[in-house]
This record gives C-alpha cells, sequence and structure tokens, in this order.
C-alpha cells in the first residue's frame, strides 16, 4: 500500500508539471557554460553574417564583356534607311581572372571577419567571467580580512581601557585598514555591480549570473597545456588571417587595377545597313576601335592600389613580428607565475601561521591578538595565491587567443574542468 501511494504520488507531480519546474528553475541560472556559449548570438557576429549571406548570394559580374550596346541610327528621316549596331567592350587582358579573385577574397576575407568576430565574443566572455570571480573572491576573503581586523579593534579597545602604558598606535594601524578594507569592498561591489550589467547586456538575458569558481581549470592543467605547445614562435591565429586576407585583397585589386589599363580592344562592333540589305555584303560591318599604348589616363589609380597594397603587406609583417614576440613573453610570463604560485601553494601547506592556528585554537588561556594576527597572516596569503591564480588563467586566455585556439573547432571551454 505504501508503495502504491509513492508511485501515485510520483505520477501526480509527472502530470502537473511540479518537477518540471524546478528543472526549469536550474536551467534558468547563467553558468559559465551557458553564457561562453552565448558567443555564437553575439550581436555582431549576427550583423557579420548577414553580410557574409549577402556576398555568398550577390551576383557576379559578366566575364569577359565589360557592357554592350545596341545602337540604332536614321539616316533623312526614312526608316528604310535605317542602321543597326551592337557593341560589345571587352574587358582588359587578365581582368577577368582578377575579378573573379576579388571576389572570392571578399567573401573569404567577410567570412574571417566573422571568425574574428566570434573570437572576440568569446574572449571577452573569457575575461569577464575571470574579472567577476576574481572580484567575488576578493570579496569574500577581504571581508574574512575586514572580520578579523574589527575584531583586533575589540580586543585593542579593552586592553586601552585604564592602561596608562597601551601603545595606542597598534589600534590606530588597525582603524586605518578597517577602513582601507571597507572602500575596497565597496569597490568591488560596485565593480561586480558593472559586471552583472555587462553580463547580462552580453548574454542578452536577465537570468541571475551563478558561476562556480570552484569548476576553474586548475594551474596544473594550464601548466601541462602550456608544455605541450607547438614550440615554433610563429603564430597563426584568426586576427592575422585576417590581416593576411586585406594584404592579398589589396594585392588582388592592384593586379586588377592593371589588367583594366590593358584594354587595347577598346571596342567590337557588329553593324546591320537596312539601305543595303539587298546586297549582304553591303548591308553587314564589323568595326574595331584599338587603343593605342602610348597614352594612360589612369595610372594614378593604379599606384593607388600598389601603395595600399603596400601598406597591408607591411602591417601583416609588423602584426606577424608582434604576435610572435607576444607570444614569446607570455610563455616566459606564465611560466614565471607558474613557478611563484607554486611557491606560495608550498610555503601555505608547509605554514607555520597555519600549524600554529590549528594548535593555539586547541590551548587554553591563548593570547586573543596573536590568533588575530595568525589568522591575517592566512588570509593574506590566501588573497595573494588568489591573484596570482587570476593572473595565470587571465594570460593563459590571452596566450590561447594569440595561438588562435579559442574559436577551434570542435569548441573547448578553456576556464573550466
Amino acid at each position: 500500500m505504501k508503495k502504491i501511494c509513492i508511485l501515485l504520488f510520483v505520477l501526480f507531480l509527472t502530470l502537473t508539471g511540479f518537477g518540471s519546474v524546478h528543472t526549469l528553475e536550474n536551467k534558468e541560472k547563467l553558468t559559465i557554460e551557458t553564457f561562453v556559449m552565448t558567443a555564437k548570438n553575439d550581436l555582431k557576429l549576427q550583423n557579420q553574417r548577414e553580410l557574409t549571406r549577402y556576398l555568398k548570394e550577390a551576383p557576379t559580374s559578366t566575364p569577359y564583356i565589360d557592357r554592350m550596346e545596341f545602337r540604332t541610327e536614321t539616316e533623312e528621316f526614312d526608316l528604310e534607311k535605317q542602321k543597326y549596331s551592337l557593341r560589345f567592350y571587352p574587358k582588359g587582358w587578365g581582368e577577368t581572372q582578377y575579378t573573379k579573385q576579388v571576389t572570392e577574397l571578399a567573401n573569404q576575407s567577410c567570412r574571417t571577419e566573422q571568425l574574428n568576430y566570434y573570437n572576440t565574443a568569446l574572449k571577452m566572455r573569457y575575461d569577464l567571467v575571470l574579472d567577476y570571480l576574481e572580484s567575488s573572491s576578493m570579496i569574500d576573503l577581504k571581508s574574512q580580512l575586514a572580520t578579523v581586523c574589527e575584531d583586533r579593534i575589540h580586543v585593542l579597545n579593552k586592553k586601552s581601557a585604564g592602561s596608562l602604558s597601551f601603545d595606542i598606535s597598534e589600534l590606530i594601524a588597525a582603524e586605518e585598514l578597517l577602513t582601507e578594507l571597507r572602500l575596497e569592498l565597496v569597490a568591488l561591489e560596485n565593480k561586480i555591480t558593472g559586471l552583472n550589467h555587462q553580463i547580462s547586456v552580453a548574454a542578452d538575458s536577465q537570468m541571475p549570473v551563478t558561476f562556480d569558481r570552484r569548476r576553474l581549470i586548475e594551474i596544473s592543467a594550464i601548466e601541462k597545456k602550456i608544455h605541450e605547445l607547438p614550440q615554433e614562435i610563429t603564430v597563426n591565429n584568426v586576427k592575422l588571417e585576417d590581416q593576411k586576407n586585406k594584404m592579398d585583397l589589396a594585392n588582388s585589386k592592384y593586379m586588377l587595377e592593371q589588367a583594366k589599363n590593358r584594354d587595347y580592344l577598346s571596342y567590337f562592333e557588329v553593324s546591320y545597313d537596312s539601305d543595303d540589305y539587298d546586297d549582304a555584303q553591303k548591308a553587314c560591318s564589323i568595326e574595331v576601335a584599338i587603343k593605342l599604348p602610348f597614352i594612360n589616363s589612369d595610372w594614378d589609380g593604379v599606384n593607388r592600389r600598389k601603395v595600399n597594397y603596400m601598406k597591408e603587406r607591411l602591417q601583416y609583417n609588423e602584426e606577424m613580428r608582434v604576435l610572435s614576440e607576444k607570444r614569446i613573453s607570455l610563455t616566459c610570463v606564465l611560466d614565471r607565475l607558474i613557478k611563484q604560485y607554486t611557491l606560495l601553494e608550498t610555503n601555505k601547506k608547509n605554514s607555520n601561521a597555519e600549524v600554529s592556528f590549528k594548535a593555539y585554537l586547541k590551548m587554553d588561556g591563548m593570547e586573543p591578538l596573536n590568533l588575530l594576527k595568525i589568522k591575517e597572516s592566512i588570509i593574506k596569503s590566501d588573497i595573494q595565491i588568489e591573484k596570482t591564480a587570476f593572473n595565470i588563467r587571465c594570460r593563459f586566455i590571452e596566450l590561447m587567443d594569440i595561438m588562435g585556439n579559442l574559436p577551434a573547432t570542435p569548441f573547448k571551454n578553456y576556464i573550466i574542468l
């Protein structure tokens, strides 16, 4: 009978949707995974997708022929003396080839820009997550430190009562530290409010932020991934690819401009004169115009294209050099920070403060100020460890961005386990 009642109760929950409401509530929370994945729906990315789609479906130019004209001429206003002609204006030598090349590179450049927008959207979300979690962590630790400081002031106030030999400078220093901590906490709370707004705008959602810092990638895992990176100093990320596309496009436009000036055959015309329709040889005629190569009125356009190509090429080479140097610099900085983090963690495990605090808690009659000083030392050590850990994660994301790994497929989240 008891089992039947339980089954009926479960069935009631299923039919009424009570259980599904609870599941929905869990889903309606903005986790790290769901927030990072909103990069695919970023507003700039949507606009770029529309542009990419348009360029893909846009009509292409007519090959070989620039334009075509139908002409008619009436002699002495007599329709029987009508003359008809069809004139073709061919493109310059090689113009069709480079026009096609420019179109393909423009489409490719647009697709790369779309990927670049996605990469930027991902990087921004990673930075927001890490900034939010670091600020939240600092609020927790500095709140603990402020509590310890308040306890110190309370103990010092008791000691100062009725004591002429009391050194008031220690009390003043504790009060100044508490004031400083409270101001820092206010600033951090304001920062969290601002970050909450930025996250809501980026996610286009009002769901509560529930980022869990316990799921963040471990520093040991970051160290392992850095050692697995290829040793060559060259980089190949989407930003560099975007600049290379711009360089190639500028070069193709320069070659196209040159080809346009090789229109040696100005036009080709086929005519029919109705006045001579009885004699086909006289009625039909062909006219060809050849442009003499001694005068070029549009060489300035070619020069502008050449200068633009050279600028894009210099920009590409400069960006490649800067990114390669930045990769080396970031790798060295990360190596140094990881060593620093490892040292801090080792010191914390072997710290006399931790051992003393645990031992002193078991002792009766222990001086409260000594306990508070030990606790303060432990919290300050935790703050330093947390700041170093978040600094490593931020630099790691920056390195992954330089290496071009952020928008790679299949997608991989680089800040969670």
